[in-house]
């Protein structure tokens, strides 16, 4: 039943989101409402399906064991009362070496289970130590690496307007773009922010897999898209992924 409801939600928050960004092509505000909801309760049947999921299946097994254990026991024990007394007292002692062998292997799989999960616990240490901090000084260097990508490729396709990335801390960033973007109709804008975004994604990319960074932070920092007045025209959301346009020109 957890196998179910676990496959069920991940396949159907993987279809919201192809539906989500659908509708973010299409900007059709319904499919949109509708991916989200259903994205959600596929989160919802996928936790479910985690949390009633067994937990240790080596348990499991051991309780098994101990079971098959018991039962082949009382087994022999009811061989022993119609066998003599020599038979009972060597169906005793086999019985008494099995049990030591079983309580034996029973401890190696323990041992040996404690050991994997040492040997994983200090290969996550090793892995997590090995990535550095995303810093204030990490995100002014992301942010002039954007900068010069962002004005090449308008230099490349031969727009004469110039961006400005500015770090804000260490998990945002701000483009400035010329004043005049600020009057563009709100389809432009939502247009430009999802441009930028996805700029940026990939510029983060490509920059964070450089041996010399290697920060631990799979995306970079929250996207804001600004003029030069300081005017907010589309914001990151705070799951990321998406733009929010904020300024309204109708």
């Amino acid at each position: 039943m957890w196998l179910l409801l676990f496959s069920v939600g991940f396949l159907g928050f993987i279809v919201a989101i192809g539906a989500l960004l659908w509708s973010f092509i299409k900007k059709n505000k319904d499919l949109r409402k509708k991916s989200l909801i259903g994205g959600l309760l596929a989160m919802i049947i996928f936790f479910t399906g985690a949390m009633i999921s067994p937990t240790d299946e080596s348990e499991s097994s051991v309780e098994t064991a101990k079971t098959e254990q018991t039962s082949k026991t009382s087994s022999t024990s009811k061989k022993k009362e119609k066998n003599s007394t020599k038979q009972s007292k060597k169906t005793s002692a086999t019985s008494s070496s099995k049990k030591k062998n079983a309580k034996t292997s029973s401890s190696s799989k323990k041992e040996a289970s404690s050991s994997s999960k040492t040997a994983s616990s200090s290969s996550s240490t090793e892995t997590s130590s090995s990535s550095k901090t995303y810093d204030d000084a990490a995100n002014t260097a992301f942010a002039s690496e954007l900068n010069t990508q962002i004005n090449d490729v308008l230099r490349q396709g031969g727009v004469t307007d110039s961006f400005a990335v500015m770090p804000n801390g260490s998990s945002l960033i701000d483009v400035v773009v010329p004043q005049n973007y600020k009057y563009l109709p709100n389809s432009q804008i939502q247009q430009l922010a999802d441009t930028i975004l996805s700029a940026k994604e990939n510029c983060f990319k490509e920059w964070n897999a450089k041996p010399e960074n290697n920060y631990d932070q799979t995306y970079g920092p929250s996207l804001y898209v600004k003029s030069p007045d300081g005017t907010t025209l589309a914001k990151e959301s705070f799951w990321g992924g998406t733009m929010k346009r904020v300024i309204d020109n109708n």
